[in-house]
């Protein structure tokens, strides 16, 4: 009696003709319609025609593609990854990115990392996984603090200028998505789920905006104009680099960080000039974007600063999200005026969560600022 032979099983690989899946560490496979994207994340499963890639799970996968074409690269039996990799390897370019302690190298390696990580992000927007929206935007804020605190190191304002202004774009599509999630938890703690209703629709609102804005042609824009600039930092020869740029980052950035650091300063003196009112609000709002900035600039120059300021950092930016988070609560009780005491009551504990913020902001910068001293010395 014959032994059963068990057929192998067949899949087919697609990507994009210069490999960015793969490139990237994503791998796309169908087998008889049964259509699998494997990710660092585990695998993701869709079912459809064998005959062409579903447009589904080519909106998932756009933020590695830019609406290149999804085409068959490879034909392996029972390979899986190792032996696409084998078989496509010669055709996988990986830029050689050397160890480089200068200052734009320093600053660089930070850009690397905050590009990949607004490509992951959107993956998982794209599959609603929790956190998601927030991890994005975080990732275009820290594109945005380091373009602007460390310029100098990265070609100059002028080069920089459109980039920043296409992330804060992309930040204000992806804002409304995160707000409501924070405001919808907190109204939990004195509305239990009355306004879940209303807070449901804001939230399909939020996310028909996010859906909109990466699905633009505009996105795709500023994700190849993110990718040039860095091709351009990485392979424009070394004496072609401004002087701060070549310099050793230990030797550079701790000045530009420093500067960073004297915009908080002033923003917190204005604070404490005005009185409580629509003024000091919005002087509070600025300190929060420059603690943001200066927060992005250590960690961009982390290797190269001699600073550790982490808990008084994080004790400084938790009092400012937690004087935004009042204020705007506040904004949103004040707009639905609810009749009950309970809409009273929450409009009254908002405004006195935010007053507490601000009488606490000096003192919170002040340990902030001793912890950044050896940026002054």
């Amino acid at each position: 009696m014959s032994a059963t032979v068990t057929p192998l099983r067949e899949a087919e690989y697609f990507d994009t003709d210069s490999l960015r899946l793969l490139r990237n560490g994503l791998a796309l496979s169908c087998h008889d319609g049964h259509w699998r994207l494997d990710t660092p994340a585990g695998p993701v499963r869709f079912a459809g025609s064998a005959d062409y890639v579903p447009p589904t799970l080519s909106r998932l996968v756009r933020a590695y593609t830019r609406d290149d074409e999804l085409v068959r690269v490879a034909r392996l039996h029972d390979g899986g990854l190792a032996e696409l990799r084998e078989e496509l390897g010669s055709r996988i370019v990986v830029p050689r990115r050397p160890p480089d302690d200068s200052a734009r190298g320093v600053v660089l390696r930070y850009v690397r990392t905050q590009l990949a990580a607004l490509a992951a992000a959107d993956l998982d927007v794209r599959q609603d996984r929790p956190d998601s929206v927030h991890r994005m935007r975080v990732a275009a804020r820290r594109l945005r603090g380091v373009f602007s605190a460390y310029a100098p190191v990265l070609g100059g304002r002028k080069l920089l200028r459109e980039l920043s202004s296409a992330l804060r774009w992309l930040g204000g599509e992806l804002a409304p998505a995160r707000d409501v999630e924070v405001q919808w938890a907190r109204a939990r703690t004195w509305a239990g789920d009355r306004m879940d209703a209303y807070f449901a629709v804001l939230t399909e609102e939020a996310a028909t905006r996010v859906r909109r804005a990466l699905d633009s042609r505009r996105y795709v824009q500023l994700l190849n104009a993110l990718d040039v600039l860095e091709v351009v930092l990485s392979e424009q020869p070394r004496r072609h680099w401004r002087k701060p740029a070549r310099r050793p980052a230990t030797k550079v950035l701790p000045g530009l960080a420093r500067a960073v650091a004297g915009h908080v300063d002033r923003r917190v003196a204005r604070v404490a000039a005005r009185p409580a009112g629509p003024e000091r609000d919005h002087a509070v709002h600025d300190v929060r974007k420059a603690a943001k900035r200066l927060r992005y600039a250590l960690e961009a120059g982390a290797e190269a600063l001699p600073v550790d300021a982490k808990p008084a950092l994080r004790a400084f930016q938790d009092l400012l999200g937690e004087f935004q988070d009042a204020v705007v609560a506040g904004e949103l009780l004040s707009a639905m005026d609810g009749p009950d005491e309970a809409f009273a009551a929450a409009r009254a504990a908002e405004a006195v969560a935010a007053a507490r913020s601000v009488e606490a902001l000096p003192a919170a910068w002040h340990d902030l600022r001793e912890d950044l001293g050896p940026l002054w010395t």
